[in-house]
């Protein structure tokens, strides 16, 4: 999430919004990496700007869109919670008369094939789902073979960075 905020912001954005998931360890994980990086990049974030949505919903994203889209001051990037879910916010974009990246720029989440397939292309944060999978793997079986001992700790994955279309470079 902080890469995500920074690519953003070395595009220009200063007032990004952040649609999230339910509440999870991992929605939790990427509130913190938003604000963190808002931070960093000395970003003032509005609490409007920051809303709660559902993972892998289109509709619930399509309605928190709309709502953030009729704020005064409409952010000029959207974060999305997954690449899925921004179908959603896309759709209400849409129909709100606005462009990708022309009008409002989105990012996305999971870099899932359809984010590429997409007219524009989505800039999202594709995940190692092998590795994830493997490190899962790696930690259950250390908790079943060895409950007393074995610690259930965070890992960090990296992603990659896939540049997409919509993004607007703004001056």
């Amino acid at each position: 999430m902080e890469e995500l905020v920074s690519y953003a912001c070395s595009m220009g954005h200063r007032r990004i919004a952040f649609i999230y998931g339910e509440p999870t360890a991992v929605t939790q994980n990427r509130k913190i990496g938003f604000h963190r990086a808002c931070e960093a990049n000395g970003l003032q974030i509005s609490k409007e700007y920051v809303a709660e949505s559902r993972f892998y919903d289109p509709d619930t994203c399509y309605s928190v869109t709309k709502k953030i889209l009729s704020l005064p001051e409409r952010p000029t990037c959207i974060l999305f919670p997954d690449d899925f879910s921004l179908a959603g916010g896309v759709r209400a974009i849409q129909e709100a008369g606005l462009r990708i990246p022309d009008d409002i720029s989105v990012i996305g989440y999971d870099g899932i094939i359809v984010s590429q397939l997409m007219s524009p292309k989505i800039t999202t944060m594709q995940q190692d789902t092998d590795r994830l999978g493997k490190e899962a793997a790696v930690k259950l079986i250390e908790l079943i073979e060895r409950p007393n001992t074995t610690l259930l700790d965070r890992i960090i994955v990296p992603g990659k960075l896939l540049k997409g279309d919509s993004v607007k470079k703004l001056v």
